[in-house]
């Protein structure tokens, strides 16, 4: 089954290039899902000391890392070739270009930093923040497939999807190919279903966070073998490079049995 992909990757065009394109509804949606996520811990008393202008804080410093964190990486260490030395065009979010591996440093530097001054363990917060960020994550490939980006190799089996109808994406090859972004999409909904089970466990604090990076990891690790991009060390993507690492420091962590922060968490799931 081939379906062609006619859709406008602007929700609103203000002019030339620059406009709301659709894939920032998801980064918006998984903002406001992270700070209730924030709130509710504060309101039950799950997170000791957090208030509702900290989880205001908490947004701030949570838009900030994401934001600046996956901009850089996708301009300085997955397109450089592409921006070179224009700062002008580096800070064009607005065009598009946002990476996942980038976005996850700066979250951690975020909420490293937040946890700091509020005296709050940093797994408390990751712990429950880890489905709001698969949630969001899944969410994420919708509007990479809408933008017509992250698509994957050549495929003509029983569903493909085929953008050489398509006149905005002009740059993509012609041809069926794998919607890898439709499998990325179920990928990370399934890791939500799977972080919201174990959520309702008496579990160490990290293990909900740990799981989060060592599922993502592995099975995007794998999916990028039918994405196409460029290979950088063998048959590896830069992509599953990071991948790798993911998994081996999540699964050093749970192996390890993560040791135990200097300031405890209570437990995140019900007993």
């Amino acid at each position: 089954m081939r379906i062609l992909h006619t859709f406008d990757p602007y929700l609103l065009r203000l002019y030339g290039d620059i406009g709301l394109r659709w894939y920032a509804l998801p980064y918006l949606i998984g903002f406001l899902l992270a700070y209730r996520a924030m709130v509710r811990a504060g309101e039950r008393r799950e997170l000791p000391g957090l208030t509702r202008e900290a989880a205001d804080r908490f947004l701030l410093y949570a838009l900030v890392g994401v934001l600046a964190g996956a901009r850089a990486f996708h301009v300085f260490v997955f397109e450089y070739g592409h921006y070179g030395l224009d700062p002008l065009a580096w800070l064009a979010v607005w065009r598009g270009g946002l990476s996942f591996h980038g976005g996850l440093a700066g979250a951690v530097i975020a909420i490293a930093a937040f946890a700091r001054r509020e005296g709050i363990p940093i797994y408390a917060i990751t712990d429950r923040l880890a489905v709001p960020a698969a949630v969001a994550l899944s969410l994420g490939r919708v509007g990479n497939f809408i933008n017509g980006e992250m698509y994957g190799t050549p495929y003509a089996g029983i569903f493909c999807i085929d953008y050489s109808q398509n006149e905005h994406l002009a740059a993509v090859p012609a041809g069926c190919r794998h919607p890898t972004q439709l499998y990325e999409m179920t990928k990370n909904a399934g890791i939500a279903v799977v972080l919201a089970v174990l959520m309702r466990r008496p579990l160490r604090p990290g293990v909900v966070t740990w799981t989060f990076v060592g599922l993502y990891g592995a099975l995007r690790f794998f999916l990028m073998f039918l994405r196409d991009e460029a290979d950088v060390w063998g048959t590896l993507t830069l992509s599953q490079i990071f991948c790798a690492g993911m998994f081996v420091m999540a699964a050093t962590a749970l192996l390890l049995g993560l040791g135990t922060p200097r300031l405890a968490a209570k437990p995140v799931g019900r007993p």
